[in-house]
Parts: structure tokens; sequence; C-alpha cells
């Protein structure tokens, strides 16, 4: 019989991987598979932006950034909590930029982001806010 423990370090660690599969889906510049791992109702929320909202818009937001300006992107997840069906992680980024005829630059940042437990298993993430330390 699994114990509540149990079941948040088995969130903690998907969550983990989700981190893992991102970084890899960036570094592939797959928009598609960055996207996959947002909920259908999801939303992003950056500085000096309206709110990036929904599957679609997300898919759109990404694509544009993977074909261009982002190179990489590195997560430290520092913090996982875990509530029934909700979970949050914080952290710190790295994000490595190329802008249009620039030499490449790093970005530092932070990040807060909130996961909902799917049916019938694993996590998806639902809110994804960030900003940078400079």
């Amino acid at each position: 019989m699994a114990t509540l423990g149990d079941e948040a370090e088995t969130a903690i660690a998907s969550i983990r991987a989700m981190d893992g599969e991102f970084m890899d889906s960036v570094a592939a510049k797959s928009a598609s598979r960055v996207a996959g791992i947002y909920a259908d109702d999801a939303c992003i929320l950056m500085p000096g932006r309206p709110i990036i909202r929904g599957k679609s818009q997300i898919l759109a937001f990404w694509q544009a950034a993977l074909d261009g300006l982002v190179q990489a992107i590195t997560l430290n997840t520092t913090e996982v909590k875990v509530s029934g069906d909700l979970a949050y992680a914080l952290g710190h980024n790295t994000i490595v930029l190329k802008p249009p005829g620039e030499s490449l630059r790093q970005e530092k940042g932070k990040y807060v982001a909130v996961y909902r437990r799917r049916a019938p298993g694993g996590w998806e993430l639902v809110v994804d806010s960030y900003s940078n330390d400079e």
C-alpha cells in the first residue's frame, strides 16, 4: 500500500523528470514537445507581455522562441511541494539567447511552476511564471 509520502515522492520524481524533458525538448528545438508538457488550459506569465493562454498560444510562443532567439534553457529546481492533485516547483534558470545580429548571451532568473495531476496518472504544467534576476 502506497503511503502519502510515497505518493509525494513519486510526484516529485515525475516533476523533476519533466524538467529534463523540457530542457531536452528546448535543446532539440521541438516546440511541440515543449508544449506537450503544458495542460490544455495552461498559461505562461512573463515580464512585459500579456498572459500566454492555452495550448495553441503556448505552442506558437515556443515555436517563435525556438526558431531564433532561445538556444538553451537550464532549470535548477530547488523546491517541489505536493498537496493532493496540485504541486508547485521553485527554482533558478539560465536561458541562452542569440538575438539576431548579436552574440550569445545568458540571462539568469527564477521561476515558479504549478502542476496538476493528470488522470489516470502523471502531471501537467498549468502555470509557468518566470522573471530575470536583473
